[in-house]
């Protein structure tokens, strides 16, 4: 192998180093003396707003930061001289403002110091481009401004305030039989958010400006006058008559007159707007206060029906009518105040309450399938032998209230209700009654009688005993069939109310029937409707505390001047007395008990009672032995 040897290069570098030596030099004698012109410049501006620089027309080169301010501030006026002009078009009226009112200010601090930070901020050659341009060519900032907008808010609502006009509506006034109506006005209002938009431009460009107002019109809720006017006159022109058109009775309801300062009160305008936007006003009186004057009259006017009575057949099992029933009435609120509103805008001022009938379940059509009432559940006989025919007489007058009366399912059974009031007037004579635990003379004589006989009726058959008083002291008529411990005493004289009373606790009518008998000297109940099962134990009578018979010498005597003369009455006959309890258990179907419950009866002893006439010596008058009393 052959070998050969490098052959030596030329020195190049050298040669380069030594054409750019030269070159090199002269750019940094260059950077060297720009370096220095730099720093001689920023030197003569040293706190000082380089050369070139204004604001507003204002040259600030070379100013001190305190000289340029003043300059400024004298050389700019706009935020308080010149004036934005806004005008109202309907009437051409004038409002003037200041910028500065509207919230414009000029920051003269802020824009100076944004003029001396030019060629200060930034990097050596952006500091140094900045000077160059600003120094050759010139270098013309915007003036720092600050528009306060809640101010220009501000100023723009109080503008709008003295031009903003409610609508006002048209209203009625009424003053005894006057009646007035004023006439709706629009109103108008400033759109502000319009107003705004069109003054920020003036505003931010320093330039005085006339700003037209935009204006909406509103229109007032109630415009029209005279078809309202009308109306109301029509409604409060004269007062209104409400009148029954069938009264019952001379004691019904007489009319009744609304006069018009309630009408007046009442009187409503409400506003509708129609499909093409036109709106119109409907005069009407509040429903809502003539149904409340209405409610007033209900009771007056309510009147409860009056079942049908009847007797059944026990042969066919039906009911046969023995008087028709009389239905009830009540007033129709709904029905009458309809009638008010088609009458209330015409000529016609009589307006009638509006009654529906109230027809009773018991009724001249009911069948005994109807109300349940199928068969006998129950009857009760006492006896009145010995008593007088007054007391007769006043049995048989008593017991007609009661026949064929019908209980509705749960009703409570008042004995008072049905008997009504006893007077001569009503058929009843004078004759012996128990009042306080003593015989007196009295009309109605006889009334217990019938009570008793229905409270052993309603014990028998099981129906809960709501109200019941026994007589004062064991009454002679009442030995025989349940005995003692199973009266009930009755008075009614408008202050005493003494009543006996019982629940019909079942789903079917009761229908009463009674039998008087004199022939039989005996009353007898019976009870019809349908047997749910029940079985009533009557336990034997409980006597407690008895206290002897008074004596002969602890009889009464007592002239009465209508008994014949030489003669002496006997009325009452000496009795113990005793605390008498009577429990009644009743049963139901499946032998269950539904009621257990101790009737306890409280008897005074009483000594014998005589009435005696003229010619009579008291106390010492042969007295015939005692008979069954």
């Amino acid at each position: 192998m052959q070998a050969t040897a490098p052959q030596p290069m030329m020195n190049t570098r050298r040669n380069l180093a030594f054409f750019l030596t030269p070159i090199l030099g002269g750019f940094l004698l260059l950077f060297v003396t720009l370096a220095l012109v730099l720093v001689s410049y920023q030197s003569r501006h040293n706190g000082r707003i380089f050369t070139g620089i204004s604001v507003l027309g204002v040259d600030l080169s070379g100013m001190a930061m305190a000289e340029a301010e003043a300059a400024l501030a004298q050389n700019f006026s706009y935020t308080s001289s010149e004036q934005i002009v806004f005008v109202e078009p309907e009437t051409q009226q004038q409002y003037s403002k200041t910028p500065a009112e509207l919230g414009l200010t000029f920051d003269v601090s802020q824009t100076v110091q944004a003029a001396y930070d030019l060629g200060r901020t930034g990097g050596p050659f952006k500091q140094a481009q900045e000077m160059f341009s600003s120094w050759y060519y010139g270098r013309t900032l915007p003036p720092v401004v600050v528009l306060d907008e809640s101010q220009l808010d501000n100023a723009l609502a109080e503008l709008a305030a003295e031009i903003n006009r409610p609508p006002v509506n048209a209203a009625f006034t009424y003053s005894g039989s006057d009646t007035s109506y004023a006439v709706g006005q629009p109103g108008r209002f400033v759109d502000v958010a319009d107003v705004r938009s069109r003054v920020i431009t003036p505003l931010t460009s320093f330039r005085p400006a006339q700003v037209e107002l935009l204006v909406h019109e509103v229109a007032p809720a109630v415009y029209d006058a005279g078809d309202a006017a009308a109306q109301i006159q029509q409604v409060l022109g004269s007062p209104v008559t409400f009148y029954l058109e069938e009264p019952l009775d001379n004691l019904d309801l007489a009319p009744i007159t609304l006069n018009q300062a309630d009408l007046a009160a009442w009187v409503r305008v409400e506003v509708t707007e129609t499909a093409d936007g036109r709106r119109t006003h409907n005069v009407f009186v509040d429903e809502n206060a003539l149904r409340h004057w209405l409610r007033q009259f209900e009771d007056q006017l309510y009147r409860e029906p009056v079942n049908a009575r009847y007797y059944f057949d026990d042969g066919t099992e039906e009911l046969v009518l023995v008087a028709p029933h009389v239905n009830g009435r009540e007033l129709d609120i709904d029905a009458t105040i309809a009638q008010f509103k088609a009458q209330v805008n015409t000529p016609n001022r009589s307006i009638p309450f509006v009654v529906k009938d109230i027809v009773p379940l018991a009724n001249s059509n009911a069948t005994a399938a109807d109300l349940g009432i199928t068969e006998l559940i129950t009857e009760t006989t006492t006896w009145f032998s010995g008593s007088s025919d007054e007391r007769k007489h006043n049995i048989a007058t008593a017991a007609a209230n009661f026949y064929g009366i019908v209980i509705a399912p749960y009703e409570e059974f008042s004995f008072n209700k049905y008997l009504g009031s006893i007077s001569e007037a009503d058929g009843y004579t004078e004759g012996l009654i128990i009042v306080g635990g003593q015989t007196v003379r009295g009309v109605g004589g006889g009334v217990c009688q019938v009570s008793t006989t229905l409270y052993q009726t309603a014990f028998f058959a099981g129906f809960p005993i709501t109200e019941r008083l026994p007589h004062g002291y064991m009454v002679g008529y009442y030995r025989d069939g349940a005995g003692h411990g199973m009266d009930a005493t009755v008075y009614n004289d408008g202050e005493i109310h003494v009543d006996m009373k019982f629940i019909n606790n079942t789903p079917y009518h009761l229908l009463i029937e009674n039998y008087f008998s004199e022939e039989n000297q005996a009353l007898t109940f019976k009870f019809y409707s349908t047997s749910l099962g029940r079985t009533v134990v009557k336990e034997d009578p409980v006597f407690a505390n008895v206290t002897e018979i008074p004596g002969s010498d602890q009889d009464r005597w007592e002239y009465v001047e209508s008994v014949e003369a030489g003669t002496v009455e006997q009325i009452d006959w000496a009795t113990e007395g005793a605390d008498v309890s009577i429990r009644r258990i009743v049963y139901n179907a499946a032998g269950e008990i539904i009621e257990d419950r101790t009737f306890v009866s409280n008897y005074i002893p009483i000594p014998s009672l005589f009435h005696y006439g003229p010619d009579v010596e008291p106390y010492s008058y042969d007295l015939v032995p005692e008979e069954d009393h």
